[in-house]
């Protein structure tokens, strides 16, 4: 087995490390054990915990959250066929019904505190929305969903979403998220009327 760089390593321990706890709460001396990396190798990579973390962003988080909220268009596919398997598909992820989605959590953190986070992760933000509302604008003009400002209805969806995952542990389950995502698209859906099929080559 080909053993993971150093760097790798540290950004893997890093996200695991700000998800659950935080990025003021994400301990250094927490990431470099868990990584198995001596101090001295973390800042032959990183230069801070500022660069580690906006590294971690970009290689890490935005990959995942990118999974996590599949807004792509496929061929033979509808608007909201796209937002029922996403919504699927998150409640087979055990650490976003646990701990929220770290793209929300990291976002309202930095907000106030450090800039540069914080702008990385409203880009992102932003990316999700404009892909959400082409999927919206599509079913828009398919007859499949209401008739709405797409960007400003995904925004809608996109918190409403955040906020179910932000339950507290106790109220949290799939069960409580396939319930509270069904609402969330059955007041969106139009009245079946064929609904249309996305015909991108």
């Amino acid at each position: 087995m080909k053993k993971q760089p150093t760097r790798e390593k540290l950004l893997d321990s890093t996200f695991g490390e700000v998800y659950r706890n935080g990025y003021q709460g994400a301990s250094i001396a927490e990431i470099l054990q868990k990584a198995g990396v001596p101090k001295g190798s973390m800042y032959h990579h990183f230069g801070s915990k500022q660069a580690m973390v906006l590294s971690m962003i970009e290689e890490r988080l935005i990959p995942k959250v990118r999974v996590f909220f599949d807004f792509e268009m496929r061929p033979g596919s509808t608007a909201m066929g796209i937002l029922e398997y996403t919504m699927k598909k998150i409640t087979h992820n055990a650490l976003l019904l646990q701990h929220g989605c770290p793209l929300h959590r990291l976002m309202f953190e930095m907000e106030g505190l450090d800039r540069e986070i914080a702008k990385a992760c409203e880009a992102e933000f932003d990316y999700l929305t404009d892909a959400l509302a082409r999927v919206l604008a599509f079913g828009m003009r398919a007859g499949s969903i209401i008739e709405a400002d797409p960007k400003e209805l995904a925004g809608y969806i996109i918190a409403s979403t955040w906020g179910f995952l932000s339950r507290p542990i106790q109220h949290s389950s799939m069960e409580q998220f396939l319930q509270d995502s069904g609402r969330l698209l059955d007041s969106i859906r139009m009245a079946d009327n064929g609904g249309g099929s996305c015909s991108t080559t």
